[in-house]
């Protein structure tokens, strides 16, 4: 690395810029003290006019990774985007295409970009960024952390539960969650602990005011008492000022004394929340009654501070449903949605998994069927899902509804689900859709009569909401996504079979022929099955889940035909043949995704 850098020493003697004034290796680097760079230089720089120094870590697999910069003089004072080791954090790696071929070039162009940072710094041009690294700068008081179900959008002061769960070692878990919310299963299957066992304690959330400044604790320190009080109570609105006296004032039950927890909710730009917090510790004052020497009720230290108290600052980590899909790019607009889908077999299944990773509230499903060892290579669902066992049965294969309800709650359990172990005709006639709001029905029972009889049943409900209808066809040619009742009930299943005196009715989407026989049985008649594997069905369900998402945020117009095209290589190797449909392009099935509507359909059309 030694020659590298004297070769850029070099390299930066030729060019023709004037941001590097000297560059000079240093010869002993304690490499902790530079991100765990062990080669340092230290360049002279001028910023505003003025000269400066600045040292430049090479870590070791530089040039594919950028250099670091740090400020170890302390030459610009508290900055934005400054640790307190003095390195500035000027870009992501990943935002930068680098050309290893030119080591000198890359330190020019990054240290443009750290010139650029440290003269707004100076001006204080951004200094609201500080806001924005908040969390970055707030010291972590211990290895312990808040995690925090709590919803940022809810600019009210509040009280919120909070326990402490200790399971195991020295590592300590404290968990914040909003009031009156069904958390207990939750928390259990998350964090490993049950909060009936738990200490409880007082925690209250502060929401501050939009266009609020709070500049954080730098250099790892932290904030007294004063400080702390000052900066919640000056961007405290009137009226949750208000609301925390009320609240101090009531009467607390089951709280551990002498500790107070507090989360504060900082709102920045783009509508998001910083959120920091810190407990209490100390002889707090209490109201006692006299005769029985029982608290009635514990002063808050924001209300009479106590004499010895100590703050201890904690990272704030979040769970609120709404703040993981932001966080992983989710769409929040399905947070108040209702899905039920017919039908969990290998597309069913990946629907209603993708639909409940998606974020939406709850999923019904709806499927007769049990699991099967057979099914395990195409379904969402593996092999210690099959099998269940009861007390006074034993081992029995598990209903597919009662096994994905399990896994569903296991994997996102602030998915609601609720399973019928029964035929989607039953359930629909047992007034489902009278009893609930249902926002999108998904059909994936892959049986043509069944879903005949479903179209017409939806078809004859005053507003039945936006169904889809998704299947796959044999070896891997092709899946479909019918969307109907979108807001108009021209176009619909039944419109797929047009009614021929001369012939069978066949489904006029399809890439393969009609009357072939696909079906395949490995031994005898018990064993018949469609061959297609578990990327055919995981295809189709992505194209309904999209289709589904689109409808509920309507974004999707009509009802539209939606078809994917697959390879035709092993449907022609086994003497099968393709439909004219099969030639279009992925243009031409797109173009024509509304043509499939029949003016005298006998369910959807005035004339049938």
């Amino acid at each position: 690395m030694s020659d590298l850098l004297n070769k850029i020493k070099n390299e930066l003697g030729t060019l023709d810029q004037n941001l590097i004034r000297s560059f000079n290796v240093l010869e002993e680097v304690d490499s902790k003290q530079y991100s765990k760079c062990s080669n340092v230089a230290k360049i002279e720089i001028e910023i505003n006019g003025k000269p400066a120094v600045l040292a430049v870590g090479f870590p070791d697999m530089f040039p594919n990774v950028l250099p670091k910069f740090f400020d170890k003089n302390n030459e610009f004072g508290h900055i934005p985007h400054k640790m307190s080791n003095g390195f500035l954090c000027f870009t992501r790696t990943e935002s930068l295409i680098i050309d290893d071929r030119y080591p000198a070039g890359i330190l020019l162009h990054c240290l443009e970009k750290v010139i650029g940072l440290i003269e707004d710094g100076v001006s204080g041009k951004n200094k609201r960024d500080f806001m924005e690294e908040f969390e970055v700068y707030w010291p972590a008081g211990s290895k312990s952390n808040i995690y925090a179900h709590i919803d940022t959008e809810n600019l009210k002061l509040r009280e919120l539960d909070l326990w402490k769960g200790d399971v195991g070692g020295k590592q300590l878990t404290f968990i914040a969650a909003e009031r009156n919310h069904p958390i207990e299963n939750v928390v259990k299957q998350v964090f490993h602990f049950d909060i009936k066992d738990s200490d409880k304690f007082r925690c209250i959330y502060f929401p501050l005011k939009k266009g609020s400044l709070v500049i954080p604790p730098l250099n790892s320190e932290m904030w007294d008492f004063t400080t702390l009080k000052e900066n919640i109570f000056k961007y405290l609105s009137p009226e949750n000022k208000q609301e925390f006296y009320k609240l101090v004032k009531r009467k607390s039950s089951n709280i551990t004394p002498g500790i107070e927890f507090i989360i504060v909710g900082l709102p920045i730009q783009n509508q998001k929340t910083i959120l920091f917090g810190c407990f209490l510790t100390g002889h707090s004052s209490n109201l006692t009654n006299i005769k029985t020497s029982r608290v009635i009720k514990k002063i808050h230290p924001f209300v009479l501070r106590p004499k010895d108290i100590t703050l201890y600052p904690k990272n704030i980590k979040r769970w609120h449903p709404s703040y993981l899909q932001n966080r992983t790019g989710g769409n929040t607009g399905l947070k108040d949605k209702h899905i039920l889908i017919a039908g969990v077999g290998s597309v069913g299944s990946e629907v209603a998994m993708r639909f409940a990773k998606a974020g939406v509230k709850k999923v019904s499903i709806v499927d007769i069927d049990f699991m099967e060892l057979e099914n395990i290579h195409r379904h969402a669902l593996g092999s210690n899902s099959v099998f269940k066992i009861y007390e006074d049965l034993g081992i029995v294969e598990n209903p597919k509804v009662w096994a994905l309800e399990e896994e569903i709650k296991r994997k996102y359990p602030f998915t609601e689900v609720k399973s019928y172990c029964n035929d989607i005709k039953k359930v629909l006639e047992g007034g489902l859709l009278h009893k609930e709001r249902v926002d999108l029905i998904v059909v994936a029972i892959g049986s043509v009569n069944i879903e005949m009889i479903i179209n017409r049943m939806l078809h004859k409900e005053s507003t039945p909401p936006p169904t889809i209808y998704t299947w796959v066809e044999p070896w891997g040619i092709g899946g479909h996504t019918l969307v109907t009742l979108n807001g108009d009930k021209s176009g619909c299943y039944q419109c797929l079979f047009k009614d021929k005196e001369e012939m069978a009715l066949y489904n006029r989407s399809a890439f393969a022929k009609p009357f072939q026989e696909f079906s395949k049985a490995l031994t005898g008649c018990g064993s018949v099955f469609t061959p297609y594997n578990f990327l055919d069905s995981e295809r189709s369900a992505l194209m309904t889940v999209e289709a589904g998402i689109k409808v509920l945020m309507g974004q999707l117009e009509g009802n539209p035909l939606l078809s994917w095209k697959g390879e035709d290589t092993l449907f022609l190797k086994n003497g099968y043949e393709t439909t004219s449909r099969y030639t279009f392009s992925t243009e031409e099935l797109f173009d024509t995704r509304y043509l499939y509507k029949n003016d005298v359909c006998r369910v959807c059309s005035e004339k049938g």
